[in-house]
């Protein structure tokens, strides 16, 4: 489903990844974790191409992309490896003048082309998938940053993509709000979704994620199942970080 070989991206002079490769089987998730400036967050964006890589190649459903350093792919190219992904923000991201019901329709008519009418009955499926049907005529700045959330996770199931991507899905949400976006997260790795969701969360990252990497200065340090990550790490560097969320 996700095949990533010698993935290089650097900012000017700063080398954000180092050559990451790592391969992930459809229906799986994938959870990255690792200390701030680490990575995760730039790998993240490299797969659905919000960060054009500097070299190595992406492999994501049926389209596959090479990198090379100062040759930038196609539009065409891009949108095609985008359409494989859908993207969960930390910051949401909904359309302020739009309801929660827009906002999950406005991609599917945009991008796929349907009807209003077939649109709205996805989104409506969506929205009550997510727990959020008596919400459908709601404004963003009417809901809670939960439900906003669930609203963001909804409009980027809208398109049917192969993959989600979380970027910190809870990071901007009050304690107590963060259990009922997880609860979503959750159930949808239970049905078999594909996701990659960079976390901070260990507990839940132990509790939903089929693989564990752990990132440090642009590479991985550590991979595997959450207890080999969490309960036999065998690198040093996975050990300190363990230990030092532990303390």
């Amino acid at each position: 489903m996700i095949q990533v070989r010698g993935l290089h991206k650097a900012f000017g002079e700063q080398q954000v990844l180092g050559g990451i490769g790592l391969e992930l089987p459809k229906g799986k998730v994938l959870v990255i974790i690792g200390p701030s400036g680490s990575g995760k967050t730039t790998l993240l964006r490299c797969l659905n191409l919000l960060e054009i890589p500097d070299q190595g190649s992406l492999r994501i459903g049926g389209v596959s992309l090479q990198f090379q350093s100062g040759a930038r792919p196609s539009a065409r190219e891009v949108l095609s490896l985008r359409k494989q992904t859908g993207m969960v923000f930390q910051s949401f991201n909904l359309f302020p003048h739009m309801t929660a019901l827009g906002n999950v329709v406005e991609a599917q008519v945009t991008v796929q082309k349907k009807s209003k009418a077939e649109a709205r009955r996805r989104a409506l499926e969506l929205l009550e998938k997510v727990g959020l049907a008596d919400k459908a005529r709601s404004y963003p700045h009417n809901l809670s940053g939960g439900q906003q959330q669930r609203v963001a996770i909804a409009r980027a199931m809208a398109l049917d993509p192969e993959v989600l991507l979380f970027d910190e899905p809870t990071s901007a949400l009050d304690p107590e709000l963060v259990g009922e976006v997880l609860k979503v997260i959750k159930q949808l790795a239970s049905e078999g979704m594909t996701m990659v969701i960079v976390t901070h969360l260990m507990k839940f990252a132990a509790e939903v994620a089929d693989q564990v990497v752990l990132m440090d200065k642009g590479v991985i340090v550590e991979e595997g199942t959450p207890e080999e990550v969490f309960q036999h790490p065998k690198s040093e560097r996975a050990v300190q970080f363990l230990n030092m969320l532990a303390d």
